[in-house]
């Protein structure tokens, strides 16, 4: 039964992919056109304001800023400033390797179920737990639909779930605090999130308590995973500066850089936010848009609520007794709070956090099994 049933789950998420694949495979045959997309780029909203007619994509932009930025060597504060420039490179490496924007989006798929699968087991849910954590993620709607466009989330999500998992193996091998920082300096040179900054204080605080733990007051040198950690943390800045270079040949000034900077920053201050928006989105599929409109979010399903209550309620179930899974569910809460006070409550905002609620709600669903399985037994065997 052990083996039949990561069979037959992982067969139904190679059946999901390949059918969609399918379907849609002009996304991912099409050559990119860089006329096309210029044109477009320069008939748009972010050139020509409001006489724009049909506007451009986030998809469209993206991927004209990755080739703009690869092909061209442009300028990355001159298009899509908004953003950081690590996932359009990488947009654009995908047109340079496969001609096609979309291509890379299926490594960065595989990956992420790969990394899902390795949290569920670090946190101990078993084999089949483990691969029912991939199949949520596998066949989730809203991650199928980012394999055809290309988007900054779904790399960003690959980073930010990868950074989590190297994080919960630095304890045992310190050098993961290298792995783990870097890939979130790649996640913040992705997508611009204030909540980093809370989260790495989080993690220093559980790289300091397993250091108190485990060393005596009078250790010298410095514990090693505290040390470890710090060292490696310089491994986040580097990465963002060095995804910048090209703004640097372009502007050649510290100084112009910390403008450009607090320009987006500035940026970001003026997009709209819905306060608890996000909670009427998991909770119903509806939502309110920047322009206060209600409508409908076309990737929600009816497992996104459960899971996200299971997640919540699973020191409920069960105290936590893997320090492991206690930073899993302190991340999860952090980034829900986040979602809450400082998003607009699209869905696609929970995705860098949707693996970790699937591996702590089913975490939740296999202890209540094991509970009312517990209560049955004794309730047959106990005399009448």
């Amino acid at each position: 039964m052990k083996r039949i049933v990561p069979f037959l789950l992982g067969f139904l998420i190679a059946i999901r992919v390949l059918s969609l694949i399918v379907v849609y495979r002009t996304y991912f045959t099409t050559r990119f056109d860089p006329q096309y997309y210029g044109d477009l780029y320069s008939q748009s909203q972010y050139v020509i304001g409001e006489r724009s007619v049909g506007g451009i994509g986030d998809d469209g932009l993206y991927a004209f800023a990755g080739y703009y930025y690869l092909f061209k060597g442009g300028d990355v504060s001159s298009v899509n400033f908004e953003h950081p420039p690590l996932g359009k490179y990488l947009i654009g490496l995908s047109i340079f390797l496969f001609g096609n924007q979309n291509v890379i989006n299926l490594l960065y798929f595989f990956l992420l179920l790969i990394i899902t699968y390795k949290i569920a087991k670090l946190i101990r849910l078993g084999t089949i737990g483990s691969w029912f954590s991939i199949l949520l993620v596998g066949i989730d709607p809203l991650f199928l639909d980012h394999l055809i466009r290309s988007q900054l989330d779904l790399p960003f999500t690959l980073f930010f779930t990868g950074a989590v998992y190297f994080f919960m193996k630095s304890f045992k091998a310190p050098r993961n605090f290298l792995y783990s920082n870097l890939l979130w300096g790649a996640a913040f040179s992705t997508r611009f999130f204030p909540v980093f900054i809370f989260i790495y204080i989080i993690e220093l605080l559980f790289v300091v308590h397993t250091d108190s733990s485990t060393s005596g007051e009078s250790s010298r040198p410095p514990p090693r995973c505290l040390r470890a950690f710090l060292y490696s943390s310089l491994a986040i800045p580097v990465i963002y500066m060095l995804t910048h270079i090209m703004f640097f040949v372009y502007h050649p000034s510290v100084t112009e850089f910390l403008r450009h900077k607090r320009w987006m920053l500035s940026w970001f201050s003026g997009t709209v936010i819905v306060v608890g928006n996000i909670w009427r989105t998991i909770v119903t599929g509806w939502y309110i848009d920047p322009t206060g409109f209600l409508r409908v979010s076309t990737h929600w399903w009816i497992v996104i609520p459960f899971t996200v209550v299971f997640a919540i309620i699973s020191p409920l179930v069960k105290r936590f007794k893997n320090t492991l899974i206690v930073y899993v569910y302190l991340q999860i809460i952090l980034y829900l709070f986040y979602l809450t006070f400082l998003t607009n409550g699209d869905l696609k905002f929970m995705m860098p956090i949707y693996p970790l609620l699937v591996v702590v709600a089913i975490r939740s669903l296999t202890e209540l099994y094991s509970i009312i399985r517990v209560h049955a037994t004794r309730g047959r065997s106990s005399p009448h």
